[in-house]
């Protein structure tokens, strides 16, 4: 079964290389939806492993979940789990998360 992480961001690339990074230990694939950022968040995303959606513009988390879902589901994934970008989650929560569903 496949784990697939969600993550919007904007503007994180100081940590955004480290929460993918450590999330790759408990998924198999990340997506990043760059949601307008002005910094470096895309880039450092796709050098760390990230697949990478990038929007021109600010347009918010409600409208980059969306897209992240759509591209879920298009990807066949079994088990998509969200994820901030600014770090305020543990990755390796992420297992916790999974476990039951995976169960």
């Amino acid at each position: 079964m496949t784990i697939l992480l969600c993550i919007p961001a904007f503007n994180e690339e100081h940590i955004i290389g480290n929460v993918i990074k450590e999330s790759l230990k408990f998924v198999d694939n990340v997506v990043v939806y760059d949601d307008g950022s002005t910094d470096k968040t895309s880039e450092v995303a796709e050098k760390t492993g990230a697949y990478v959606i990038k929007n021109s513009q600010n347009k918010g988390k409600g409208f980059a979940l969306q897209a992240l879902f759509k591209y879920a589901r298009h990807h066949n994934s079994d088990v998509i789990v969200t994820m901030d970008g600014d770090g305020q989650f543990k990755p390796e929560e992420i297992t916790k998360l999974c476990n039951p569903i995976l169960d």
